[in-house]
């Protein structure tokens, strides 16, 4: 199963229980790269079929997942 890498943010109400909250998204199947306790958000990777057990974590407000997109180099024709 491909791996999507995301953010995750925990709503106002529960950033006092930030690290319960990681620990039940790490259950759920995330593999957390970076957490930022103070901002209510951690980063990481899912198992594309599992994204949908975060949102289903308490206290998790927002699930969101990375986008890629490229620019044309400057020599290209298309700016």
């Amino acid at each position: 199963m491909a791996k999507v890498k995301l953010s995750i943010s925990v709503d106002e109400e529960h950033l006092n229980q930030f690290p319960k909250i990681m620990k039940e998204v790490e259950k759920a199947g995330m593999e957390i790269d970076q957490e930022l306790e103070d901002l209510g958000v951690a980063t990481g990777a899912i198992d594309e079929d599992k994204v949908a057990a975060l949102r289903e974590v308490e206290g998790v407000e927002h699930v969101e997942e990375e986008r890629e997109f490229q620019i044309a180099p400057p020599d290209s024709d298309v700016q």
